[in-house]
């Protein structure tokens, strides 16, 4: 199997273009790298023929035989395969500690894994389990950005998508971002659905603005804290203000992801305050409301639900695009607009 490598996750492209190993481990320092270095892996592992997928969310509590489970059955069917293994609390447990360490020694030769873990600390470093881990696979230590390097990363981001931008504008969004690299790529993602190609202080400026009248970012926060009436009125200000559609559903999708991996974490014994932390940008109070009324079946249902909105938005699927917005916006507040008064939008 090899001997165990240590990278920052700058330098997981390159890695993965040698070769793919058996056994990742993720140090999620920082939400945004950790995301992309996990997306990474994923696509090589498909690229390289580990076409199923499973997921677990797992803690000191929860059942471990899941983890035997995938792995006996894909040796079982002789299918090739990637078991995403997250662990947010970075405390397996005496069980799953015992389940880790047999792992690392005796890996499937038909599977990928891939284990999440938060930062790092003494504890976790010291740990026997994450020792074995640590000699026999690839650790992705997903770190912030250095201030210093911060403004290079935003544009380069930027000119992935098309985008230039004029140095004092990129001092300007740089400092508004204050570090947080989520941020600061779903300013890049704002303006790249907004159709701008060049960006001077003006047009940030603009942006602010429009934040002032209707927050973007606050409309899933209120549907997911139940506040149908509140969600809907921000909903159609801001579609009737012009706002992309494209970008409403991409902010509401992202909530909505966080709810479905709550409520899977939920189902799997984790308390809520546990099984709602590590979303940045999605607030917490309000994902915890929302856990009370949703549970993973109906999470899902959400996730499908914005699926067909992304549809219908792209033509794909008849249909209005802000009325199927206003439903998913109504179902993810806990209250269908089925039955009820259509308003036209």
């Amino acid at each position: 199997m090899g001997q165990g490598l240590a990278l920052d996750a700058q330098q997981l492209e390159a890695a993965l273009a040698r070769g793919l190993r058996p056994i990742y481990v993720i140090l999620a320092e920082e939400p945004l790298q950790a995301l992309e270095s996990a997306d990474a892996i994923r696509a090589a592992a498909r690229g390289a023929g580990f076409s199923s997928r499973t997921v677990l969310d797992l803690s000191a509590n929860g059942d471990w035989s899941a983890f035997e489970g995938a792995i006996r059955d894909r040796s079982l069917f002789a299918e090739r395969g990637l078991v995403d293994l997250r662990l947010p609390s970075g405390k397996p447990g005496r069980v799953g500690a015992e389940h880790l360490k047999r792992y690392a020694n005796q890996p499937a030769p038909d599977l990928v894994l891939l284990l999440h873990l938060p930062r790092p600390d003494k504890e976790l470093r010291r740990a026997a389990w994450f020792k074995a881990l640590e000699e026999k696979s690839v650790v992705v230590h997903a770190r912030p950005v250095p201030p210093g390097r911060l403004g290079n990363w935003i544009r380069e981001r930027l000119a992935r998508a098309g985008i230039s931008i004029r140095p004092d504008a990129l001092a300007l969004l740089a400092a508004r971002v204050e570090g947080n690299l989520l941020a600061a790529q779903q300013e890049v993602e704002k303006l790249r659905l907004g159709g701008i190609t060049e960006v001077d202080v003006e047009i940030l400026q603009e942006g602010l603005a429009d934040a002032a009248r209707f927050n973007l970012f606050e409309l899933p926060a209120v549907a997911l804290s139940g506040d149908t009436a509140r969600a809907l009125r921000m909903l159609r200000g801001m579609l009737a203000e012009g706002q992309p559609e494209p970008l409403l559903l991409w902010a509401l999708t992202r909530d909505i992801r966080a709810l479905a991996q709550a409520a899977q974490r939920r189902a799997a014994g984790e308390p809520p305050g546990t099984a709602t932390k590590g979303f940045w940008g999605t607030d917490t109070a309000a994902l915890r409301k929302a856990l009370d009324r949703v549970d993973s079946g109906a999470a899902l249902d959400l996730l499908a639900r914005a699926a067909q909105v992304d549809r219908v938005i792209k033509g794909r699927e008849r249909g209005s695009p802000g009325r199927h917005l206003l439903d998913l916006v109504a179902a993810l507040s806990g209250r269908p607009l089925e039955g009820m008064e259509k308003t036209p939008v």
